[in-house]
């Protein structure tokens, strides 16, 4: 219903509703105790590794005694016990602490990649201290909360249907931001997203990093001149590899990559030296063989995490359903935070060819080819791959036939490739983006 009324409000009146939510988030966010904790941050990064596992350590003890007592399902199965997202979508209230009214606390829902929906709540001391967080990585690439940002968010900002006034943005004052829909970025709208970004001159861009490369490729196609960034900080989506260089040679600048959760279960963030650190305080970081067991150092495992921030709604040994690694060395940037050579995708994020068996981080099979705006691989069954692609001015036979090389050269020839071209790649009901699709049962035959 707030939806709809808001789609049917003057663009000036959703600009002046853009910036009153935004007030209220930066109230969340930014109030009470940010600015102390994010000193302590601040003071606290570059501890020897020993130091910052003992911080932890002490860290994880308070919470498994605080959810073991004051969390229902803990206090029942024992704050040992693993946990997944169905269980918390099936029984939210018993993941919630004792010692908050619910009053006081605040919700968040979110659909995640696979569209399920999920509802979270955090303290707004928990809020707080994960923007600190969040700080601490804008400050690493040169910039703070108060520079201005072009931000792309899978918010519905802008009706599906906006007026022809080509208007896909709206202001947020309170924020200094420009929020930038991802679900009108088709070929005709592109001008308009560049010229509002032009004439706004932010210091640096957030958010999706698909929808990033989008505009970054426009700008490279048309030959326009692109803004020159201090940043570019991705969230939500994992960040390709062909996509970081797009970013950062359009815009002249630097990606700083980060991962976290909307259950606020760790936060990892690249510093100069490139490589992602995962940091101690905000949680406890597994990485786990199929079997339970720990992953050695340069092995992919699933990632299971402990958050050390929100004791509104802990959550112990979180599955979230992506894969990384870790580095088999230290970074020479001085954190002594461990570092993770690799995130490789959302398990569903995986394709299984008879001829290869599991396939990850296929989106190398893009490099090279200059004119395709973007692709997306969906496995319908273990015959059949499909291949979306949207062509860029320039296309020809020969692009495609170099997608289709690379392609081969990574599943082999034992599974039928069905290529589709469209105008745009079809996202979530979020406007999030996922390169590859699997379709396959998790326990699928395999013969």
């Amino acid at each position: 219903m707030l939806q709809q009324i808001y789609s049917a409000l003057p663009i000036p009146l959703q600009h002046a509703c853009a910036t009153a939510q935004g007030a209220r988030y930066y109230r969340w966010r930014y109030g009470g105790i940010f600015q102390e904790y994010l000193s302590a941050l601040k003071r606290t990064e570059y501890l020897p590794a020993d130091e910052l596992c003992e911080l932890q350590t002490a860290g994880l003890k308070r919470l498994l005694q605080f959810a073991a007592t004051h969390v229902p399902y803990y206090r029942k199965h024992g704050a040992a016990v693993h946990t997944t997202k169905d269980q918390i979508r099936d029984q939210p209230e018993a993941f919630i602490a004792d010692t908050f009214p619910r009053r006081a606390l605040i919700p968040w829902h979110t659909s995640g990649t696979t569209g399920k929906p999920l509802t979270v709540y955090y303290s707004r001391q928990a809020m707080r201290k994960m923007w600190a967080f969040v700080e601490l990585c804008r400050n690493t690439a040169g910039v703070t909360k108060s520079d201005r940002r072009g931000q792309f968010t899978g918010k519905m900002i802008v009706p599906p249907t906006p007026a022809s006034s080509k208007i896909f943005w709206r202001r947020d004052l309170a924020n200094r931001s420009l929020l930038l829909s991802t679900v009108h970025l088709l070929p005709a709208n592109l001008p308009f997203y560049a010229a509002a970004l032009e004439r706004f001159r932010p210091a640096y861009l957030s958010g999706y990093p698909s929808s990033m490369y989008v505009l970054a490729e426009y700008y490279r196609q048309s030959g326009r001149p692109a803004p020159r960034l201090k940043a570019a900080l991705p969230s939500a989506e994992t960040l390709l590899d062909h996509q970081r260089r797009a970013i950062e040679e359009t815009f002249a600048t630097r990606v700083f990559d980060q991962y976290g959760q909307a259950e606020m279960q760790s936060f990892w963030y690249e510093c100069e030296a490139r490589r992602m650190h995962t940091h101690p305080l905000a949680g406890l970081t597994e990485i786990l063989r199929p079997d339970g067991a720990p992953a050695a150092l340069g092995e992919m495992g699933e990632v299971v995490l402990t958050g050390l921030v929100n004791d509104a709604m802990p959550l112990v040994r979180y599955h979230v359903g992506d894969t990384a690694r870790f580095a088999t060395a230290s970074c020479p940037c001085g954190r002594g935070m461990p570092v993770i050579e690799e995130i490789g995708g959302r398990l569903d994020d995986f394709i299984y060819t008879r001829e290869r068996g599991f396939l990850g981080r296929l989106d190398p099979v893009l490099k090279g080819v200059r004119n395709i705006v973007e692709s997306q691989l969906e496995q319908e069954s273990l015959d059949v791959l499909r291949v979306r692609f949207v062509p860029a001015a320039g296309f020809a036979a020969a692009d495609l036939q170099m997608l289709e090389n690379n392609l081969r050269a990574r599943v082999g020839r034992s599974i039928h490739l069905e290529f589709e071209c469209t105008d745009r790649i079809p996202r979530s009901t979020t406007g999030k983006f996922r390169f590859v699709i699997s379709r396959l049962p998790r326990n699928f035959p395999k013969s």
